[in-house]
């Protein structure tokens, strides 16, 4: 209780050091679906004040990237916020070193050569401090140690007992102001992760000031009802918001606004240091003084530069003044307008918010920590009921209706709950733009059935084909068929909405047109009364390509070219059909050809057996003039399988120059 008593007395007695804190609540919020928040306060102060806003130190990067403030009538002097260094080494940096949390005796120590300013049961001591003793001192029988303060005072030593000090004040004060600062630091770290950020407000005069930043804040949702009633609908629409601030919100602007500004993350808390290079000057870095003779020029008086003209003062700076000089310091006001134009002010209704979309809630109120629904939309919206088949529900469609924005307000995607007469179901609303339509699903309709079925029919037909240089190119169109058998089992009349499939590429046959499509399906109004059946036969045709070398291809596979099924034109076929007798033709005498060579070879090889046998007998025998003229015969062979060669060379040159000259 002394030491408390004692540091209480200390600060009692320091003169006013800083300037009166004034409070400056929430007046206004605008919360984007980006994950951030800018938060605005506004109000009045009198004459110099300081305005203290305490922020997560996660929240501190936010702020001073993007904090503006504004004094109509004064001027900012600066906004001042802690620093991340640990607290014992922020206490270490004051005269009077808190940071092992010393007590009366031991302050004063350190502040050995201080004038102190001592209150006693016997009057009041003035002095400097020399030192604190602890002495041992009898008090009813037992011995007791107090802290005896030695002061030098014009008199000379005198002994203070600091058990009976009533007050002590240091009369120096720079040194009042170096404790109350450090009892400061600790009471900003006894708020643990809370730092107090002080916006210093200079004037004179009551005015009005304001402060906006942007932190990180939890992205506002919302929900939505449908009311079905007959072919009319009704939408309410509700926005969840958050509180996540340690301010109680009474009543505040509060702005949703459906829109992702680019926003991100800079550390600016933390202090940053460069590493520098440490140069060593080598020893052959000594320079020698030089003498230098004396030489004669002309000399002339350099006229002395104009002194530099004063800028102009830029709006939205202020101007802060330290040891007579002028420091400017620019306020970043047009950085984000506090008073920005072209929202819609009427609670629950919604407007532009310069290229976003937004709704304005005026007069809000929510407690701290606290969350809340809002209304934002009640109108009569378009609705057409529809069944819908995707085949997601195996052989149902889904019930759902096609809901047309009519509120004239962009719709943030949410869930939805579906009334009709009851609860019918559940959907999930994409962002819808005004005037837009969205399908949507919140029910199996049981009492229709859609099953699709196989339809034969031919795969492809050829569409055309060119013969250009021995190639033909077909262009074939493949068709791809799907069909569908509907049928309504219940008693009232539904619009079923097919959806199927829809190939890259290719196009639509039948039906001509489609109730609407997207890039991979097309959706097919079928209507059926109750108890109908009906069918949907859905026929897609994509062109493809094929490019044929007809010099390759056998007599029969051209032949079969040209009776192809499909738009061939009568020139091709034609052309075709002279193309596989001359290539009939080619390959009959390429046959031929090979007929010779083949002939050839087996007579080479049977002379070269009797050649061997010769040499093992004697030519005059009867076997050996067999021999002899077996060799003969064949010579007489070979002449004329060489003389036909030629003759069939010549004529496969004939031929494949008369089948290029044909297909082309």
């Amino acid at each position: 209780m002394l030491r408390l008593g004692l540091l209480v007395a200390l600060l009692v007695a320091a003169p006013a050091l800083a300037q009166p804190a004034a409070e400056v609540p929430v007046e206004r919020v605008i919360l984007f679906t980006s994950g951030v928040g800018y938060f605005e306060h506004g109000g009045r102060v009198s004459g110099d004040a300081d305005v203290t806003l305490r922020f997560g130190t996660d929240a501190l990067n936010d702020v001073l990237k993007s904090l503006v403030v504004e004094d109509r009538g004064g001027r900012v002097a600066g906004v001042v916020y802690p620093t991340q260094a640990p607290i014992e080494r922020t206490l270490r940096s004051f005269a009077i070193d808190l940071s092992n949390g010393p007590g009366m005796a031991s302050i004063l120590r350190q502040m050995r050569g201080a004038e102190v300013e001592v209150s006693t049961p016997d009057g009041t001591v003035r002095g400097t401090v020399v030192a604190v003793d602890s002495q041992t001192r009898a008090a009813g029988g037992d011995a007791v140690e107090v802290d005896v303060l030695s002061l030098l005072t014009p008199g000379g030593l005198v002994g203070v007992r600091l058990d009976t000090a009533r007050r002590i004040a240091f009369t120096d004060p720079a040194l009042q102001a170096e404790l109350a600062g450090a009892l400061a630091a600790l009471a900003e770290d006894r708020g643990g992760d809370r730092k107090p950020v002080r916006v210093q407000f200079r004037g004179r005069g009551s005015r009005n000031v304001r402060m906006g930043y942007v932190i990180e804040s939890p992205v506002w949702k919302t929900s939505y009802r449908l009311v079905l009633d007959g072919d009319d609908g009704t939408l309410q629409g509700w926005a969840l918001v958050e509180n996540p601030t340690e301010a109680d919100w009474t009543d505040i602007d509060l702005t949703l606004v459906s829109g992702r500004p680019v926003s991100f993350v800079t550390d600016l808390y933390t202090p940053r240091f460069i590493q520098r290079p440490v140069v060593t000057l080598a020893d052959d870095a000594v320079v020698r003084p030089e003498s230098y003779a004396v030489g004669a020029r002309e000399r002339a008086e350099a006229p002395s530069p104009p002194p530099p003209a004063p800028e102009p003062a830029r709006m939205g700076s202020v101007l802060s003044t330290r040891g007579g000089q002028a420091n400017e310091v620019v306020v970043m006001s047009d950085a984000m307008p506090l008073d920005p134009t072209g929202s819609v002010v009427a609670q629950g209704t919604a407007g532009d918010f310069g290229e976003l979309f937004a709704y304005r809630l005026g007069a809000v109120t929510l407690p701290r920590r606290g969350s809340a629904m809002l209304p934002i939309v009640s109108d009569a919206v378009g609705v057409e009921r529809l069944s819908i088949f995707t085949g997601a529900a195996g052989r149902h469609p889904m019930r759902g209706v096609r809901l047309t924005n009519t509120t004239g307000a962009s719709l943030r995607g949410g869930p939805m709950t579906v009334l009709d007469d009851g609860y019918a179901g559940d959907a999930l609303l994409p962002d819808l733009p005004d005037g837009d339509e969205r399908l949507l699903t919140f029910a199996v309709d049981q009492d229709v059935l859609v099953d699709p079925y196989a339809v034969p029919g031919a795969a492809s037909v050829i569409e055309t084909a060119r013969l250009v240089d021995g190639v033909l190119t077909l262009e074939r169109q493949g068709r791809t068929t799907r069909g569908y058998r509907l049928e309504n089992r219940g008693a009232r009349r539904r619009v079923v909405l097919v959806e199927t499939p829809r190939q890259s590429g290719a196009r639509l046959i039948s039906p001509t047109a489609a109730e609407e499509s997207t890039p991979g399906a097309y959706r097919f109004r079928v209507p059926l009364t109750p108890g109908a059946v009906d069918s949907l036969v859905v026929v897609e045709a994509q062109t493809l390509s094929e490019r044929i070398g007809l010099s390759s291809l056998s007599p029969e596979r051209i032949l079969a070219l040209a009776r192809a099924d499909g738009e061939i034109p009568a020139d091709v076929r034609a052309a075709l059909r002279r193309a596989a007798d001359l290539r009939r033709d080619l390959a009959e005498t390429e046959r031929r050809d090979v007929d010779l060579r083949n002939e050839l070879a087996e007579i080479e090889r049977d002379q070269t057996r009797i050649r061997g046998n010769l040499e093992a007998i004697d030519n005059d025998t009867d076997y050996g003039r067999r021999l002899l003229t077996t060799l003969n015969e064949q010579e007489s062979r070979i002449e004329a399988i060489r003389a036909e060669q030629e003759e069939v060379q010549a004529l496969l040159t004939r031929q494949r120059e008369a089948l290029r000259i044909s297909v082309r």
